[in-house]
């Protein structure tokens, strides 16, 4: 675990490291359920079932808590994203490249209250706002070699705008799915795949074997 952004120290011992798990996480499920204006100290001691002591040991306020989630969340997003960009490695054609990437950022969103919360709560962490922001522009230059290879007749300037528009509109939608959380939020995803395919074609080229597939019909 590093040291978390607010927090009062790393513990050590496997005991105090649990706690400190099961404080975040019990905060985070109140931030959710309740908002975080409406949860106090005393409320996540409670949920957590440790004293209000434990929980200041670690962290001498409310937003020292959120931003300890906060910053876990950028640690994980480049953990998914590493792991995803490492999967593409496998994959040749750009349309499932692209619905692979919304799918699996979409269960990422969903694996852990801690994440739902922090998406619930954006506004409050303008440093929180800024590393997102910059962990964008780091996708979206990782996306242009994967588009450089499929376009080849683009410059660098015009593949990292077509790079951030994609990365930009689904990490936007993300957020609607994660507010919404309902079958709406999941079409909007569905949708999302579908308008950026056609934004993506007449710079990337048809999928490989979509000809062959149409003709294959005829």
């Amino acid at each position: 675990m590093t040291q978390a952004s607010g927090a009062r120290r790393i513990p050590l011992q496997q005991r105090s490291r649990e706690r400190l798990e099961r404080i975040l996480e019990r905060a985070a499920s109140l931030f959710v359920e309740r908002g975080y204006e409406s949860t106090t100290m005393e409320n996540i001691a409670e949920r957590a079932q440790t004293s209000i002591g434990s929980v200041y040991q670690f962290f001498p306020n409310k937003r020292a808590i959120f931003d300890a989630m906060a910053q876990r969340y950028i640690e994980l997003s480049r953990e998914q994203f590493e792991q995803l960009f490492a999967s593409f490695a496998a994959i040749e054609r750009w349309d499932e490249m692209l619905d692979r990437a919304i799918d699996a950022f979409a269960a990422f969103d969903r694996s852990s209250v801690v994440i739902r919360a922090v998406w619930l709560n954006l506004a409050l962490s303008p440093e929180f706002l800024l590393a997102g922001e910059a962990l964008n522009r780091e996708f979206a230059r990782r996306a242009v070699d994967l588009f450089a290879d499929r376009a080849k007749d683009l410059s660098a300037d015009k593949l990292l705008v077509i790079a951030t528009m994609v990365v930009e509109h689904i990490s936007a939608m993300m957020i609607v799915n994660v507010r919404r959380n309902d079958a709406l939020g999941e079409a909007v995803l569905e949708e999302t795949k579908v308008l950026l395919r056609r934004y993506l074609q007449p710079y990337l080229g048809a999928p490989e074997g979509k000809k062959s597939k149409k003709k294959s019909r005829t």
